[in-house]
């Protein structure tokens, strides 16, 4: 599985870098119209953490699917970090001190803000022993593990937010006319018309005009419907793709479309096309791995946990007598064996391929990535005290542990 996942990850590499030569970031852009919200995520299902209003700029570091756009946090963004983690230097500065874990440097978790609620159940970024913080208030906020006294801090560096690009217009007239040629966003000289037919009330038109009017709505709305299926199904393995079923959408939805949207799908179609060629070659080497009798052997003892075989303990699990070895995942001796982390699991903020949770302590320390198995509904665990049974192995790039989950039970945490 990590073979496929190191040879695709190349592929997906040199594709994603060829797109990247066509844009410039980050870049500076203004805001078109007034409390427009930003969020902790690029999309609607994420807390709001504020709002700019127009004539304020930000600095704009992606584009993701939808017509959503990674910003650097707007001026008066705040995030949270534990207060016990956090020693005060003097006026509003402070450094990280946690405690090193096995030999490798601890981390710190630090919570996504929001100044118009009291969400903060997003972690935006991980500090290290000696990191500095600029702190701006403190106050005790109900967490997983009770009250907590918390700091709140300036958003540290490479901590973002995320908006609705069709309200920013880029300062830069080079990257308007970039954006013009993006067939995934409303060009910027149109932008500032677009948003007000949103935003203003529905005026008395002439009835074949405002029938047309809400059938180009429509048909807008449902071709950045099939954008999102296409980017969530881009996120997982490709033997999960089915791009037939995102190509049937599509080419169903140019049935009867104007000029201007059937261009739009046809470039969408265009990329398809070559992520049916990446699909291909992975399923070509699929075939070739699935010759060797051995190595299937081997693959299904490892997606098995090796439960086949009760007398052998894999690598990465815990024998029957184990207890987890990780600082801060203490559990009641009544848990089942085998446990490869006991914690409580949170949601993270990452990009795309990044793992999306990961396994914290009950004071706050990060403990290791999770990524899920198939089949795995990880999402209704967040928040409560967890045992993960999987395969936990320690990734340099990400410099922490990641465990694949292929199972959580609960467990009483100790602390």
């Amino acid at each position: 599985m990590w073979r496929h996942f190191l040879v695709m990850s190349v592929c997906f590499g040199s594709f994603r870098a060829a797109e990247a030569l066509e844009q410039k970031f980050p870049y500076r852009a203004a805001v078109i119209s007034d409390k427009i919200e930003v969020r902790c995520g690029p999309g609607s299902q994420f807390y709001v953490t504020s709002q700019v209003n127009k004539s304020d700029v930000v600095t704009v570091q992606r584009h993701d699917h939808g017509g959503w756009f990674m910003i650097a946090p707007p001026k008066g963004s705040i995030s949270w970090i534990d207060a016990s983690l956090v020693k005060k230097t003097g006026g509003d500065r402070g450094v990280v001190q946690v405690a090193p874990q096995d030999g490798r440097p601890a981390r710190a978790i630090v919570r996504i803000g929001s100044t118009v609620s009291k969400e903060h159940s997003y972690y935006g970024r991980e500090l290290s022993n000696g990191d500095e913080v600029t702190i701006v208030g403190e106050e005790t906020l109900n967490t997983a593990r009770g009250a907590v006294r918390m700091l709140k801090i300036v958003p540290p560096a490479q901590e973002f937010r995320w908006m609705k690009g069709e309200f920013l217009v880029p300062q830069d007239e080079a990257i308007r006319e970039q954006i013009a040629h993006d067939p995934y966003q409303v060009p910027a000289e149109h932008r500032p018309a677009f948003v007000n037919k949103k935003q203003e009330k529905a005026k008395v038109v002439e009835k074949a005009q405002q029938q047309e009017i809400t059938r180009r709505q429509m048909l807008y709305d449902e071709l950045d419907r099939i954008d999102r299926l296409y980017a969530t199904m881009m996120q997982k393995e490709p033997a999960d793709w089915d791009l037939a079923a995102i190509e049937k959408q599509y080419k169903t939805l140019s049935t009867g479309a104007d000029s201007t949207i059937a261009t739009l799908i046809q470039k969408r179609l265009d990329v398809l096309k070559r992520r049916n060629e990446i699909l291909s070659h992975y399923q070509e080497f699929v075939q070739v791995s699935a010759e060797s009798a051995q190595r299937d052997q081997e693959l299904v003892a490892m997606q098995l946990g090796y439960q086949s075989q009760p007398n052998i303990t894999p690598p990465g699990t815990m024998s029957t007598t184990q207890q987890p070895t990780q600082p801060g995942e203490a559990l009641n001796s009544a848990v089942s064996p085998r446990l490869n982390g006991a914690g409580v699991i949170q949601p993270l903020q990452s990009y795309p391929g990044a793992p999306q949770f990961a396994l914290v302590a009950p004071d706050g320390r990060m403990l290791a990535y999770l990524e899920t198995a198939e089949g795995i509904n990880i999402r209704e665990w967040i928040g409560k005290p967890s045992g993960i049974i999987g395969n936990r192995q320690f990734n340099p790039q990400l410099g922490a542990d990641v465990i694949r989950v292929q199972r959580v039970v609960p467990v009483k945490l100790v602390q």
